[in-house]
């Protein structure tokens, strides 16, 4: 079987707006979700940006039942779904359910429930600890809610495969309709920010400004670039086998033509290994959607504002398309919104989907210093512009490497 696999819903829950409409709208406007994080006490911390969910009502999607067990990356989850499930015009009834599966990246998920309930277990008397406080610290629990609450029937999956997990999600589920193993696909990522996880990427130095004398910015590929700023969120799509979305008159923002990941190995190879293994799973990825390098009308790039990934990357891109590579406009949303780790690649189909029904690229902002190193077209101002293929790059720090093909469907 070779059946095609479509985008039908979008759900959004960003730093940058609740809902898709809100967050292209921000989005191609350069309107940063960027800002001193205020649900983190970062008072003896130099590293105070974050780009934070904010101004969503859960209850207005799931109802005031049982809230105050969940934590938010459920509630973003959750709330995600219902908003890509309206968007869809679909209905789970009895008949549906069976047909319809969930499947979620998440590299970090519940996290900080998890190390707050052990703390509580070793601090605590642990007879005196309240059930309820296990309810939602498993990675799965988020998925298993989003799952029981839709009524879907078909599977319930989480995929945790590190900062790729989100497209790696989206390209599992597109293998599953394509190979006729599920008609209805709920796919995507979502993270959530946590003290736990600052300090991780803080004592790492992997944040933007993680030594003092840094700015703390995020600016993909820019000759000044020092890390990346923590972002948060959920997004998801409903993906359909086509035939059966044109059964049910739904409309359609693309189609997904193509998905291949590798793994480098060891995060600690040489530069040139891992540019080698980035080009080798782009130019995977354009195979398995059979189409060639000069198909390709736009990047939407992993760029993080990595000093070393950001240059792995435009490497890897230049030694693929060779001339092309300085061509073909190249777009990094995370200078907008943010690093989400196991969501970004989901984030950035969002982006790239969006890019290809509106006919419009959004601009990388805050690339002002151009890095001969990265020698790439950077769209660094939003650009009107016919999109028939989008190639999304989600690359990791550990050596995973994955990409996705996204085709305007016509």
């Amino acid at each position: 079987m070779n059946k095609k696999t479509v985008i039908t819903g979008i759900g959004i829950v960003s730093p940058i707006g609740i809902g898709h409409k809100e967050f292209w709208k921000n989005l191609v406007s350069g309107n940063s979700g960027i800002a001193p994080m205020e649900s983190l006490d970062l008072s003896r911390y130099h590293c105070k940006k974050g780009a934070e969910v904010k101004n969503l009502k859960p209850e207005e999607f799931l109802g005031q039942k049982g809230l105050r067990y969940l934590n938010k990356g459920t509630k973003f989850l959750a709330s995600s779904v219902k908003l890509a499930l309206d968007d869809a015009k679909l209905s789970i009834d009895d008949e549906v359910a069976n047909q319809t599966g969930i499947l979620i990246g998440s590299s970090l998920g519940n996290f900080s429930q998890t190390t707050d309930y052990f703390h509580d277990i070793v601090r605590e008397n642990p007879s005196e600890l309240s059930p309820m406080q296990s309810y939602d610290v498993a990675l799965n629990s988020s998925i298993n809610y989003a799952s029981v609450i839709y009524k879907i029937k078909g599977f319930a999956r989480t995929i945790s495969s590190g900062f790729t997990s989100g497209i790696d999600a989206i390209g599992n589920a597109h293998k599953l309709i394509q190979n006729g193993k599920a008609n209805i696909i709920i796919a995507g990522g979502f993270e959530q920010i946590s003290f736990d996880l600052y300090m991780i990427f803080l004592l790492r130095k992997m944040l933007a400004g993680s030594n003092p004398t840094d700015r703390e910015i995020s600016m993909p590929f820019d000759k000044r670039r020092n890390g990346f700023i923590m972002s948060e969120g959920s997004y998801v799509f409903i993906m359909e086998d086509l035939e059966f979305a044109l059964s049910r008159g739904a409309g359609i923002y693309g189609e997904i033509s193509g998905f291949a990941t590798i793994f480098a190995g060891n995060k600690m190879f040489h530069t040139g290994k891992r540019v080698e293994k980035a080009r080798a799973a782009m130019e995977k990825c354009l195979n398995d959607a059979n189409l060639s390098l000069h198909d390709v009308n736009l990047i939407n790039a992993n760029g993080n504002s990595g000093d070393l990934s950001d240059l792995i990357e435009a490497k890897a891109i230049g030694e693929l398309f060779e001339k092309r590579g300085k061509e073909i406009p190249v777009c990094a949303v995370k200078s907008v919104v943010g690093e989400c780790y196991g969501a970004s690649g989901a984030m950035q189909t969002a982006a790239a989907v969006l890019s290809i029904h509106n006919s419009l690229i959004p601009p990388t902002i805050n690339y002002e210093e151009k890095d001969p190193e990265c020698d790439v077209n950077i769209t660094n101002e939003k650009q009107l512009r016919d999109i028939n293929t989008a190639l999304v790059n989600s690359f990791d720090y550990s050596g995973n490497n994955s990409c996705l093909v996204l085709k305007k469907y016509e």
